[in-house]
């Protein structure tokens, strides 16, 4: 059975209450015809998550957090666990973003903290892992990322395939290197976790992804789908991204978008 396509926003440190809420009315008119084909996380900040989620109840959206904090125990001001974030209605969860490593001075080891703690939580993880700025990637890292996990685990996650430089920039990488990229990471979970878990698990690419550039991005299959930020806050936008994945990855094709 085919993967189903994936989109990803990321609204970082914006979108207010009414700013989220009013992105989700406008999008679910546009995106419509596409939700049955391609599966859309939204991850709002903090403040925003249980309305966000109570907005998408019932579609086929769903709600996710930006990270979590791994515990244990309760005494750590300013921070999330999973079950905070499952009880404001995130079903998903991102680790490993760029940011948040510089932030946090955070190494692959403590990433795998987080993922482990997202997959006991009963959240979905959505890894982003790549090269940081002016290396090469090297899908090795996972080993470090993924350990203690089971093939069941990993095949409910959500990889973005997001090198370093390609954040905040005004074109994404070419589509070679993103595909190159997402080939590596399900051939390194082939190689250690399994065909089947690596054939369950979504890999997408993110970075600096615009409408513009969503064709070229999607047109291998080793791409599953597509993560935005800055795009992804604008409702129109994000739907035509989405729009996109679904007619590439589905062969739908529909006036509407």
């Amino acid at each position: 059975m085919p993967r189903r396509p994936f989109a990803l926003a990321n609204w970082k440190m914006a979108m207010t209450i009414s700013q989220s809420l009013a992105f989700v009315e406008k999008f679910l008119a546009q995106a419509g015809p596409w939700l049955d084909a391609v599966e859309v996380v939204l991850c709002p900040p903090y403040t925003a998550l249980s309305a966000v989620a109570k907005a998408v109840q019932g579609t086929p959206i769903a709600a996710g957090g930006q990270d979590l904090w791994p515990g244990p125990g309760e005494a750590h001001t300013g921070a999330i666990s999973a079950e905070l974030l499952s009880d404001a209605g995130a079903a998903w969860v991102m680790v490993g973003h760029w940011e948040v490593r510089r932030r946090l001075g955070e190494d692959d080891a403590a990433v795998n903290r987080k993922v482990r703690a997202a997959l006991n939580g009963n959240l979905r993880p959505i890894l982003l892992v790549g090269e940081p700025a002016g290396e090469r990637f090297a899908p090795q890292r996972l080993a470090v990322l993924l350990d203690g996990c089971t093939p069941e685990g990993v095949a409910r996650m959500a990889f973005v395939y997001e090198p370093e430089g390609a954040i905040g920039q005004a074109a994404p990488v070419s589509p070679d290197h993103a595909a190159a990229g997402c080939r590596a990471i399900r051939q390194w979970l082939t190689d250690h976790f399994g065909p089947e878990a690596a054939a369950e698990a979504r890999i997408i690419y993110g970075g600096s992804v615009t409408p513009e550039h969503a064709a070229g991005l999607l047109t291998d299959p080793a791409v599953d789908g597509l993560g935005a930020t800055r795009r992804g806050r604008d409702p129109t936008t994000f739907a035509e991204i989405v729009a996109q994945i679904a007619r590439y990855k589905m062969s739908i094709a529909s006036p509407k978008l």
